[in-house]
């Protein structure tokens, strides 16, 4: 009697918890739900791409016309913000160096960046013919850029990258949960994000990945409209309002001349 009384008090707790982060900041909930998946849900550091997030080929065959817009847009790096600069929680990985790490937002928490998305039409196109993708953007890693151990939080996402600008020479490469990956242009690796990770660019180039997080089809029934309906909660947010604005490239990237 004394565990069943135990474990109500605990749901009890976690019921009464969830309801005031409803009204204080909604976002929040995704963090105790992650704590949940954890418990019932199971699955290796790096995950099988065909498994688990099959329209990847889509972004596989056409990774030329992604880079060759990537490349236009590069042209303008200067005016592409750092991650940090887009959202602020992002300062604790990314500025403790000289080295920038800059981020093109298609997509941020399921919300479409309309303007920028409109000087990557292609690339944008590709990218709204997966439903299942929740963030997208190029992220931009400078030379000699080194992003410190850390965990994800969410945990009913994977993380994906495809390859599209990768060092010649030197080692460019992530350890997720032990487990290293080194990028290749036009490979792609996906990933479950809350083990820990780091990443380091040991060359005097940039590395240039398309990032998307792609919601998880491999959670028990239960747990699928759920984690959709959590992470729809993000709309609600002010910080994502923030990220949005922050992420908005300022400059028509237009081609120079010459």
């Amino acid at each position: 009697m004394l565990v069943l009384e135990i474990i109500g008090v605990v749901i009890a707790a976690f019921i009464v918890l969830n309801v005031i982060l409803y009204f204080v900041e909604p976002s929040l909930i995704a963090i105790t739900f992650s704590l949940v998946l954890r418990l019932f849900y199971r699955n290796p550091p790096m995950v099988d791409l065909e498994k688990h997030f099959k329209d990847h080929q889509l972004l596989k065959d056409n990774w030329k016309v992604i880079q060759a817009e990537l490349l236009e847009i590069l042209r303008n790096e200067q005016n592409i913000p750092k991650f940090h600069e887009v959202d602020k929680i992002q300062r604790f990985i990314n500025d403790g160096d000289k080295s920038p790490w800059r981020v093109f937002m298609f997509k941020a928490y399921d919300n479409w960046q309309e303007s920028n998305c409109a000087k990557a039409p292609k690339t944008t196109e590709l990218l709204k013919q997966i439903p299942g993708i929740t963030t997208a953007m190029f992220s931009i890693l400078g030379p000699q850029k080194h992003i410190p151990p850390h965990n994800g939080f969410y945990k009913g996402v994977y993380r994906y990258h495809l390859g599209l600008i990768i060092p010649k020479e030197g080692e460019c490469y992530i350890v997720n949960g032990g487990q290293r990956y080194d990028w290749k242009e036009g490979e792609d690796v996906l990933f479950d994000d809350t083990f820990k990770h780091a990443v380091w660019n040991k060359t005097d180039e940039t590395r240039v990945v398309l990032f998307c997080d792609v919601f998880r089809t491999d959670l028990p029934k239960m747990f699928q409209p759920m984690n959709r309906w959590v992470y729809g909660l993000r709309e609600k947010s002010q910080r994502l309002k923030k990220v949005l604005k922050n992420a908005e490239v300022q400059v028509d990237l237009k081609p120079q001349a010459g």
